[in-house]
């Protein structure tokens, strides 16, 4: 190779060969999903402990506690959907499902829940949404006030900074919903007898939580070295001024205003009142 070859580069200069070597490539996100799903497990387990049969297999919601014949409707319409997915990406379902438990979104989705019920703690019960509440009532994740059993809100992921990837057809969809009324969530929750039973709630405040590639990798550090750092308290205390601007500059009726109030304060409580690093064992 001849000296030309290097811009700038004269006769006689040292060179640096650092500066030509190729950036070290990052792992994909696919590799940290093992360590995910496994502390997703030990979350999910604690949960069925307190309320049987409230997470299913795949981590989410179960869909469970109305009439057999309501629910099979509801799976019918599930597939549908997933048929429909399938279809548009030029998959068969089951490469389509394979594919979609690979993908970055699906790895923020695990990712977020977890943080969010490490920072939060005992006292909220955060979830993936059913596979219906997903595919269509547009939430990803719900979130459960353990002490009164209410669903305080829903969310909904975007992978990357508003603007791409998404994120702001999204943006508008939640802002469509907040406006009339707040989100119908299917497979919800509400506390009878000292329990928690499968409810539907409605008028539930939804918002989208955005979270850049940069963020999500770092997330995904932390969590896979259970690390419990500045990290996760820096990345949560983000997504919690995100809802606080979301929330003030959005429209919505006084019962949703005071729905919203009421969870946003819950949520600034919880973080006042104990370490958010300390929420889940080693």
């Amino acid at each position: 190779m001849g000296i030309e070859n290097f811009p700038g580069i004269k006769p006689g200069d040292i060179i640096d060969l650092s500066k030509f070597e190729k950036t070290k490539k990052e792992p994909s996100f696919e590799t940290y999903l093992p360590s995910l799903n496994e502390i997703a497990l030990k979350l999910n387990k604690e949960v069925n402990e307190k309320f049987p049969y409230f997470i299913n297999k795949e981590g989410q919601i179960g869909m469970n506690g109305f009439s057999e014949e309501e629910i099979e409707k509801d799976r019918k319409d599930v597939l549908a959907k997933e048929k429909l997915f399938s279809g548009d990406d030029g998959k068969d379902k089951v490469e389509w499902s394979r594919d979609k438990k690979r993908n970055p979104s699906n790895i923020t989705e695990i990712a977020l829940t977890i943080l969010l019920q490490k920072s939060l703690g005992k006292d909220f019960i955060v979830a993936r949404s059913s596979k219906y509440d997903d595919y269509l009532n547009g939430v990803d994740q719900v979130i459960v006030y353990v002490p009164t059993g209410e669903v305080v809100c829903g969310f909904d992921e975007v992978i990357g900074n508003v603007g791409d990837d998404g994120g702001e057809k999204k943006k508008e969809k939640l802002e469509k919903i907040m406006t009339r009324g707040g989100a119908n969530i299917k497979y919800g929750a509400q506390l009878k007898d000292g329990k928690l039973v499968r409810s539907e709630v409605k008028n539930v405040p939804a918002f989208y939580v955005s979270l850049s590639k940069e963020n999500l990798r770092e997330l995904l550090e932390s969590l896979k070295n259970n690390s419990q750092g500045d990290t996760e308290q820096k990345i949560f205390s983000k997504l919690l001024a995100s809802l606080e601007n979301q929330a003030a500059g959005q429209k919505m009726n006084s019962n949703l205003r005071t729905k919203t109030d009421s969870m946003l304060d819950k949520f600034r409580r919880a973080i006042n009142t104990k370490d958010i690093t300390n929420n889940i064992a080693a």
